[in-house]
């Protein structure tokens, strides 16, 4: 999602309009749930992806209509066989779409934009509200806890109750696509080798935002780990000194020996992390959860470890673990909210 709102930033720093294109709802088999967004502008689309076929094709044709009109509308389709005004598709379902047309002139397009950008990089949560009306000029803004309303957005706006996922908002007869754009949660990443350096460039590409900690500061260098948003060299011993572990972060463990895997998971079960993962052959995970029982943690507690880490997969070179890691934690942050 960043990467959309950097790409609109870069249309109207070239003075080029663009339509962001979005999923406003969606029933039955469709290729992509409410939420998805797609960026198109005169060549065609640029960045997302509504889920391709023939409704994605359709979608850049309308949206190259929209940027010739300068004028935002709505589509619904019908994705069923057999019917005069469907897509000729047999997934079924319907599928509606809202065009919103951003104009490189609108200031308040580029202050948009930057300031999705600036919450990304700070990892704090905002929402996107878009006026959903084909027949007038529609709003289109961001909302933040830390900096209010910024865009076309009437104030009372800021009295609804901002939630996480995607809803629609009414106000004085006006519909409003109200959706928090950041999946919260920290990934901390606590080793610095092969593996961790492999991982982290994945966890990137979706959106995970990603802090690498090692006692060795050597490897937490910007050219050992260019793609993280933060590298912390830790007492290893000590992370309560460094660090504050949420229940919305995520834990991966992946040191250089044994040892240190068990003097960081130990501490780990003392915080209320979402997700704690411990990468390890079956015979090291035996030996830290002999370890653990000793140090008196129950089988409860054990067990909010992922030991051994990652879809099982058959994996072996650390590109391989790396994925595997990347996919448990995708599956993970999928059962949760947004917020």
């Amino acid at each position: 999602m960043k990467e959309l709102f950097l790409r609109i930033n870069e249309a109207i720093k070239q003075r080029e309009d663009t339509v962001l294109v979005t999923v406003t709802e969606s029933s039955g088999s469709t290729p992509r749930a409410a939420g998805a967004r797609m960026l198109v502008d005169k060549s065609g689309r640029i960045n997302g992806t509504i889920g391709g076929g023939a409704v994605e094709f359709r979608a850049e044709k309308i949206a190259k209509e929209v940027l010739k009109a300068q004028r935002s509308r709505a589509e619904t389709f019908i994705l069923a066989p057999n019917d005069v005004v469907d897509l000729g598709m047999i997934c079924g379902g319907n599928v509606a779409l809202f065009f919103q047309y951003l104009s490189w002139q609108e200031a308040s397009v580029q202050a948009i934009c930057e300031e999705v950008i600036q919450h990304f990089n700070r990892n704090q949560q905002c929402w996107l509200i878009t006026e959903i009306n084909a027949e007038r000029e529609n709003g289109f803004g961001v909302y933040s806890v830390e900096t209010g309303l910024i865009g076309n957005i009437p104030a009372k706006l800021k009295e609804e109750k901002f939630k996480a996922g995607l809803s629609e908002v009414k106000v004085d007869e006006r519909i409003y696509s109200v959706e928090a754009l950041l999946q919260l949660g920290k990934v901390y990443v606590f080793g610095a080798g092969h593996v961790a350096q492999a991982l982290v460039p994945i966890l990137k590409t979706v959106e995970f935002y990603c802090v690498v900690l090692d006692d060795r500061e050597q490897f937490l260098t910007e050219a050992v780990f260019p793609d993280a948003d933060q590298r912390m060299v830790v007492d290893l011993g000590n992370l309560a000194a460094s660090i504050q572990i949420t229940e919305a972060d995520y834990a991966i463990v992946m040191t250089r020996g044994h040892q240190f895997d068990f003097l960081i998971a130990k501490q780990l079960l003392e915080t209320p992390a979402h997700y704690i993962g411990v990468m390890g052959s079956k015979q090291k995970i035996a030996v830290q959860v002999k370890k653990l029982k000793e140090s008196g943690f129950s089988m409860k507690d054990i067990e909010r470890i992922n030991m051994p880490i990652g879809l099982k997969i058959k994996s072996e070179t650390p590109a391989e673990l790396a994925i595997s890691v990347a996919g448990e934690l995708i599956e993970k942050r999928a059962e949760r909210p947004k917020g």
